[in-house]
């Protein structure tokens, strides 16, 4: 993993919250642990893959589609997660800290996402500007 995917903040985040969910892993029904618990686990660590793969990535343009790629596992997580709290899971003290961390998450992701689309369009419109770098005498 590379050393500034650890620093940060979403990745920081998504590892809090998987932390407090494995916590939690004891405490929640059997009749939900597989079909849904697993399953929320399962995405959580997933997202972290993405976000390292977003991080890693120096390509602007491809950075753009692993955020976007990370922002939907991070829907789908969030999906589990509102299945979890209307099935009454977990406590309900439980539940409002990993909303938090969800919300936070979320931010984070969305700004991250904002902010390397802005980057992309600049860099796109540089290359065009400058040609590629093929010279007048480069079509003679």
């Amino acid at each position: 993993m590379a050393n500034g995917a650890a620093t940060a903040g979403a990745y920081k985040s998504v590892y809090r919250l998987i932390q407090q969910m494995v916590g939690l892993s004891d405490n929640v029904p059997v009749k939900y642990r597989r079909w849904l618990w697993e399953k929320t686990l399962d995405a959580a660590t997933d997202l972290i893959a993405l976000i390292v793969y977003a991080w890693d990535e120096q390509n602007v343009a491809h950075k753009v589609v692993y955020i976007d790629r990370a922002l939907t596992k991070f829907t789908v997580l969030n999906t589990y997660m509102r299945l979890c709290n209307e099935a009454r899971v977990l406590p309900l003290q439980k539940q409002t800290s990993l909303s938090e961390l969800m919300a936070d998450i979320s931010g984070q992701l969305g700004s991250w996402r904002k902010a390397t689309a802005e980057r992309a369009k600049k860099v796109s419109k540089s290359e065009c500007s400058v040609g590629h770098g093929l010279r007048k005498r480069d079509f003679l």
